[in-house]
């Protein structure tokens, strides 16, 4: 009975302890409730009518409104004004509007702060929020006046609070986008001694793009965004037999019927890796506007519009099942988006039955009433009407700096593409919005950002065009080109790099059109290696759009091509994947790349017959002796005499075409040759190598080994990298003038080398030997010690 009362008595101390966590969790419920009702009651809506009216404005009755009522701010000096505000970082003021323009908000006799506004189509019956981060101290004045120079409005409410006030961005009055915190700052020279080029870069050499977005639907070629909205254009001519008239079908009804039912991402990604690339690159937003992602700051996206699907989060998942790296490619620059495409928008035809009617680009907020797109802005797709007068400072620049930090914040792609100029004297497009202002910003941010995501590893590209060349961006400030070249990776469109650059760059090119265009011809495979292959010998990376139908899937011609090239490289890789340049890239059809302590030839029109290539004779400044060559991909023997004159290659018999290639000139007249010689230096470039704040040069012909060289002007600059075995020695030219270099093994000084010298330049000096180092690993660190300028030439590592 004892034991009874016992077990009574502990179910009931039981039940009392049960009952007293029920009542805590149910107070905490409460505490949060209260406290989650408390921030909610941060959001005051203030109504316009119940403010003080200035200057005449006027209440006007709209049963439309919040409150019934607008205030209509409609000459110079009228006014609202609202007293005693809570603390708030956010103001949303509810307009109608049929202007587009400025609006201006003054806190407490501050100066004022200008606010972008749109046409909602009309005064009253359809509004927009106008939305701005904005300190208001406790117990504020806020002012909402419109000044001399400001547009007609009429406001229905404000409201004040933090957070995001319930409400979407309103991407037209962003704050503006600040670099991220972290080493690199919004400087190309400081970026420029900071960054290295990531080693999964050099390695990679080949990627994919799928240039593909809402203006693949129509198949009918690139720019269609564009040229349906100009009078007369091919494309216009073809929108208007199969969709009907821009005035009422328009670029945004193209990205509503965009239907994507044959994309299998999967099966893409498949064939992309069977062709050998180690990236790829997925279409972010094109010179359209239109954002194939969950894009923050642009409704008009694949997920609400059209597709219904994360484009760009579909592949970047996919591409790293793979084991790819992922990027994303950013065409909406200011001057290719605000310049070139919105600009034919806002016109009409000039003749023919439509004359005059404005295309659809002007149509508001108000005009998609009742309509699949209601609620939703044109003006966010297409923006508001404007010439190439506008500014560079447009609410735009600074919305596609949002969108791109969205993205990249999403994803986090290891590379990020601009298909725009670095600087501001190629193409701005007459519209002073050129990409030259952005880019240092953009860069730093994702520099920066990039080392979060990666743990402090620098992993990170970014492609620019117009850095040197043909298409030379930085005419205004020439000084910045030398830092430029080495704080990214300059990229150009089908136009390959003369001869070999002293920085890794990227070339892009498609199979076809870059959209989907009915019946064009393709590159063939033969070309494509081709083209790989001029890349590669120059220090370059060759990235290969495949171009997809309007419903994502691929052309079985295009599947072959791919097939035929990743067989290609299955044999022949090694003369790519993580090469470096040889001293010379090319000798008649033959292109030199170095891996591996091997030198590699490729040649474009092997046909079996005695081969000299003057490149590879004895006594060069690169190539040692010579003892052994092969061809890739075939067990024939293959003869050799090397001398003065070059290096005789004697096929002993025809090899065997490469087996898996349809493609019949690609397999038997593109072939590789291994050349084996003594001379296995370790350059200054290779693999492995880091040397944040060097100079590079080459194409030099002054003797040094490979005809480059890695060179400091700046005391404290350190080369470094790591080698596997027991002895080491530096090689460096010794030259009038030069400073000093210490050099480290595994972090321990081993002296101080002065590289000057009196009379001529002396090149390839062994100015260090280490001989006795344990087998087995080890870094090597050259530091610039001051007093002149230094180089690194190579190793010699046993």
């Amino acid at each position: 009975m004892r034991k009874l009362h016992h077990v009574l008595l502990a179910n009931k101390m039981i039940d009392i302890f049960l009952c007293g966590i029920r009542y805590s969790l149910l107070l905490l419920a409460f505490v949060c409730s209260a406290f989650s009702n408390a921030n909610a009651a941060k959001n005051v809506k203030l109504e316009a009518e119940k403010a003080r009216l200035i200057g005449g404005a006027q209440k006007i009755s709209d049963s439309s409104a919040s409150g019934g009522f607008i205030v209509g701010l409609v000459k110079p000096d009228q006014a609202i004004q609202f007293a005693n505000l809570p603390k708030a970082s956010k103001l949303s003021i509810k307009y109608a509007s049929v202007n587009v323009g400025i609006i201006s908000v003054v806190i407490d006799n501050q100066p004022d702060v200008k606010v972008n506004v749109h046409s909602s189509g009309a005064k009253s019956g359809s509004f927009l929020n106008a939305i701005i981060d904005v300190a208001i101290p406790s117990g504020a004045k806020l002012e909402i006046r419109s000044d001399s120079s400001d547009v007609a409005l009429s406001i229905d409410y404000v409201m004040v609070g933090d957070g995001d006030l319930g409400l979407p961005p309103d991407s037209w009055n962003l704050p503006p986008l600040k670099a991220a915190d972290g080493p690199y700052k919004a400087d190309w020279k400081e970026i420029s001694r900071l960054y290295t080029v990531p080693a999964w870069w050099r390695e990679a050499k080949f990627g994919a793009w799928s240039h593909w977005d809402p203006q693949s639907m129509p198949e009918q070629g690139d720019w269609y965004a564009r040229g349906m909205y100009m009078e007369g254009d091919r494309q216009y001519n073809y929108h208007l037999q199969h969709f009907g008239h821009p005035a009422e079908y328009g670029y945004k009804d193209i990205c509503h019927n965009w239907v994507i039912d044959k994309w299998n991402p999967e099966e893409l990604m498949n064939l992309y890796v069977e062709m050998g690339v180690k990236y790829f690159m997925a279409m972010g937003v094109h010179h359209d506007n239109f954002d194939c992602w969950d894009s923050k700051y642009q409704p008009w996206n694949s997920v609400h519009v059209g597709p219904k699907t994360d484009i760009v989060g579909t592949w970047e998942r996919i591409a790293r099942q793979h084991g790819l790296r992922f990027g994303i490619g950013f065409h909406n620059t200011p001057a290719r988006t605000w310049g070139q495409f919105m600009t034919v928008r806002y016109t009409s035809d000039k003749k023919g039955s439509k004359q005059g009617v404005p295309y659809d680009a002007l149509q508001t907020i108000s005009d998609g009433k009742g309509k699949w797109w209601d609620g939703m802005d044109p003006v966010d797709l297409y923006g508001p009407a404007h010439d190439k007068s506008n500014p560079l400072q447009s609410p735009f620049a600074n919305q596609f700096m949002w969108r791109v930090d969205d993205a990249i914040s999403k994803y986090h792609p290891d590379m990020i593409y601009f298909d725009e100029h670095a600087g501001d004297s190629q193409v701005d497009l007459g519209v002073k919005m050129g990409l030259g202002f952005l880019a240092p910003t953009l860069i730093s941010n994702y520099y920066n950002k990039s080392l979060k995501w990666n743990h402090g590893k620098m992993e990170a590209v970014v492609n620019l065009k117009g850095v040197g060349g043909q298409y030379n961006s930085f005419k205004n400030t020439p000084e910045l080109l030398p830092f430029v070249d080495r704080a990214l990776v300059k990229s150009s469109e089908f136009v390959i790099e003369p001869e070999i650059m002293a920085y890794p760059f990227q070339t892009e090119t498609s199979i076809s059109d870059w959209h989907y265009q009915t019946g064009l011809k393709y590159m063939d495979a033969l070309k494509v290696v081709q083209l790989l292959m001029e890349n590669v010998s120059r220090n370059g990376t060759m990235l290969l759009n495949i171009t997809q139908h309007g419903r994502g899937d691929l052309d079985p011609e295009a599947i072959r091509i791919c097939k035929d090239v990743g067989a290609w490289l299955k044999v022949n890789g090694e003369a790519v994947y993580g090469s470096r340049p040889y001293e010379v890239c090319a000798e008649n059809s033959i292109r030199f790349t170095r891996n591996n302590g091997c030198v590699y030839a490729t040649i474009l029109n092997w046909n079996d017959s005695v081969l000299v290539i003057k490149s590879l004779r004895s006594g060069g400044n690169t190539i040692g002796k010579v003892t052994k060559v092969e061809l890739l991909g075939s067990d024939e023997k293959i003869d050799f005499v090397q001398d003065e004159k070059g290096l005789k290659v004697i096929p002993a018999g025809i090899a065997l075409p490469l087996v898996g290639i349809a493609d019949t000139l690609l397999t038997k007249r593109s072939r590789v040759l291994r050349i084996t010689h003594d001379k296995v230096w370790f350059n200054d470039d290779d693999p492995g190598v880091a040397a944040p704040g060097w100079t590079r040069s080459c194409n030099l012909t002054t003797g040094d080994f490979n005809d480059d060289l890695t060179t400091s002007n700046t005391s404290g600059d350190s080369w470094s990298t790591t080698f596997t075995g027991c002895s080491v020695s530096v090689i460096a030219p010794k030259e009038p003038g030069a400073g000093k270099i210490e050099v480290l093994i595994d972090e321990k000084s081993r002296g101080i080398i002065d590289l000057s010298t009196s009379g001529e330049r002396k090149p390839q000096q062994m100015v260090f030997v280490e001989s006795n180092l344990p087998a087995g690993k080890h870094s090597i660190e050259i530091v610039n010690k001051g007093d002149g300028r230094v180089s690194v030439d190579a190793l010699i590592i046993r």
